[in-house]
């Protein structure tokens, strides 16, 4: 009776060891995650930097330019049209 108390001590013992080994591991991937989702975070970051560049480009570059170019088109098309119908 007494070797089944001691060998069931050693197993608990050792499973004991085992978990705290585990739970090191553990830890460390754990820190490895946090690392991995910061760098995650700060491309996603960089990506969101990105896209709002992009759209202030669009915005206050781009679509100003296109804007004026249509308009100086498309008004002397309609002022030929205006001019020809009151000076026929």
């Amino acid at each position: 009776m007494a070797d089944n108390s001691i060998q069931y001590y050693e197993e608990v013992t050792e499973i004991d060891e085992i978990e705290l080994l585990d739970s090191d591991e553990d830890y460390t991937s754990d820190d490895y995650d946090d690392d991995y989702d910061q760098q995650l975070l700060s491309a996603q970051q960089q990506w969101d930097e990105s896209m709002k560049q992009i759209q202030s480009l669009l915005s206050f570059v781009v679509f100003p330019l296109i804007g004026k170019l249509l308009g100086r088109r498309f008004s002397k098309i309609i002022w030929r049209r205006v001019a020809n119908w009151i000076w026929r």
